[in-house]
């Protein structure tokens, strides 16, 4: 494959914590992409979302700044309305046409691709995550809790390749932004899996009191 290769790493990133990172270098580490795109997502209609757009683009920063191949987007947030990653992928294929694309996504959210859709032109049936996954690639990683897809099913169902990152590859998911932000609202000490530098943003912001 020629051109160069870009995970999409989407979400709320609210906040980012080491597990967004780790499996960011070993993305990069395996040669499964040459830079790793992450994309703050603007407010959506599936969630609620805690810290503003700027302060979340704010401790990205700080948790991405030691790594050039780490590259951070805003493009989804000034997009303004939640569209899906369907839409904003075939947005950057069609803006970046020398660039493969690859969603890089938590096996939590593997099994409702299916169904995911552009909440703008939804009716009931406008699903376009079947679109998504035949169209691109995707770098499936490890969540606490949730099962691995299997890859040989995956493609049996006409989709586009799919790379795993678990254990066997040196990434074990243990931490989630909704565990962080729980254990700040009890304690303002630095949880586990908070990277120090954003830790210290959010107390000199005096994020997440709720």
């Amino acid at each position: 494959m020629s051109g160069k290769i870009v995970a999409v790493m989407g979400g709320a990133f609210d906040p980012v914590h080491q597990d967004h990172v780790s499996v960011a270098r070993i993305c990069l580490e395996k040669k499964i992409c040459d830079e790793v795109w992450f994309v703050p997502s603007p407010d959506r209609w599936d969630k609620t979302i805690n810290a503003s757009p700027e302060d979340r683009f704010a401790m990205l920063r700080l948790a991405t700044s030691d790594e050039p191949r780490f590259i951070l987007s805003d493009e989804e947030i000034q997009q303004g309305d939640f569209r899906g990653s369907y839409v904003f992928l075939s947005h950057l294929r069609e803006t970046h046409p020398d660039i493969c694309f690859r969603l890089l996504v938590g096996a939590d959210s593997y099994e409702g691709i299916p169904h995911w859709r552009d909440p703008l032109y939804f009716y009931g049936t406008e699903y376009n995550g079947h679109l998504l996954l035949k169209e691109f690639e995707l770098i499936v990683f490890e969540r606490a809790g949730y099962p691995m897809p299997d890859l040989k099913t995956h493609l049996d169902k006409g989709y586009a390749n799919m790379f795993l990152l678990g254990k066997e590859q040196g990434f074990e998911g243990r931490y989630s932004s909704t565990d962080v932000r729980r254990s700040l609202l009890k304690s303002r000490s630095k949880p586990e899996g908070l990277l120090r530098e954003v830790f210290e943003y959010i107390i000199s912001r005096d994020l997440y009191r709720f």
